[in-house]
């Protein structure tokens, strides 16, 4: 099977990342070509992709209008004569409507654009939260869910609990309005006592528009000298040192999935989850990972001191050995892969009758 993979741009994020590791895994058996539209492509991120996977660049400057960039998609396109196109992001459409080929897309998280969502093939959303909020806004559209997955032998797993300093880490990109980072340095604030005996200290991992209002949070708030902004990370060098926190906070204030919460659990690590959507989906509602109510920072401070005096119990690490071995069968991007491709043939099968 040959099948193109549309992306706009291939920074470090969760639909890219996500897209580099389905086109890896489905390049083992079948022809894949990542088509990206725009001329922002992240190095570390393209080494990823397997050689096995073929790029296409078009190059377009973002947010142009020259129609020349649409063109040579296309031509591009029938160039590669794909037997599926899977956009993932809505707005291909406009593009590559004109196509016979089959035309799938992935919805990547909620309250997303979904100006022509109806006019392809199949839906496909990452987790049931993504699903339910298509439904919600496209009546008509009948999405199909498809989590998102990891790679599990790439992680490594945490053995040593009860460390202090209380090792917490927060990865996404820094954009507080969507992600939530500056809830969890309010908590911070409400920690203080803890924080002031060296007893936790928090690492935030990612890049964003938000870094220097966190920053100046933080200061404010006088939590600076027990945070570290990293920026971005090769995700290489997460997966070997994620064992090493004691835990993952994800305050987001909405989010489709979560895929840092998925790693972090298939590393043995305990996770701290704002209970919306696609978060609560992943730690099965309180089953396998903690949550505080969203937004309330106060509630989020009260978690974090539960969790880290809970860290020092002897029965925690049997405990997340199990919600290790959750993760890492509930989430795996074999899995991921398989199952779109198993989408694929019945869609091109009922192409050709």
């Amino acid at each position: 099977m040959r099948v193109a993979h549309l992306i706009w741009s291939l920074q470090v994020g969760g639909s890219e990342t996500m897209l580099v590791d389905i086109a890896n895994e489905q390049a083992n058996a079948n022809e894949v070509i990542v088509v990206i539209g725009n001329d922002a492509v992240d190095t570390v991120l393209r080494k990823e992709l397997s050689n096995r996977v073929h790029v296409q660049l078009v190059g377009r400057p973002a947010g142009s209008r020259n129609p020349w960039y649409a063109l040579k998609l296309l031509c591009t396109l029938r160039k590669i004569s794909p037997d599926v196109i899977h956009a993932h992001q809505e707005s291909f459409l406009d593009i590559v409507q004109w196509l016979p080929t089959p035309k799938v897309l992935t919805v990547h998280d909620t309250r997303v654009h979904l100006r022509t969502v109806n006019k392809y093939d199949a839906i496909y959303g990452i987790s049931e939260a993504v699903c339910a909020d298509i439904v919600n806004r496209c009546p008509a559209v009948l999405p199909t869910v498809i989590h998102n997955g990891i790679c599990p032998s790439k992680i490594l797993q945490k053995t040593q609990y009860g460390q202090r300093p209380f090792r917490v880490v927060q990865i996404s990109r820094l954009y507080h309005e969507k992600k939530g980072q500056d809830i969890l340095l309010r908590a911070l604030h409400c920690m203080s006592d803890v924080i002031e005996r060296g007893q936790v200290v928090v690492d935030f991992v990612g890049e964003g528009p938000s870094m220097d209002y966190l920053r100046k949070l933080a200061s404010e708030l006088g939590v600076e000298k027990w945070c570290r902004f990293l920026g971005a990370q090769p995700r290489r060098m997460l997966y070997g040192r994620l064992h090493t926190y004691d835990l993952l906070v994800q305050p987001s204030r909405y989010e489709g999935f979560g895929l840092t919460v998925v790693e972090a659990m298939a590393a043995g690590v305990p996770v701290l989850v704002s209970n919306i959507e696609g978060p609560m989906e992943i730690i099965d509602y309180g089953k396998y990972g903690y949550y505080f109510q969203v937004g309330d920072h106060l509630d989020c401070s009260e978690k974090m001191v539960h969790i880290m005096k809970n860290s020092e119990h002897r029965t925690l690490p049997k405990q997340l050995q199990g919600v290790a071995e959750y993760a890492r069968r509930r989430f795996d991007i074999t899995e991921t892969a398989n199952l779109y491709l198993d989408a694929y043939g019945k869609l091109i099968s009922r192409a050709l009758r």
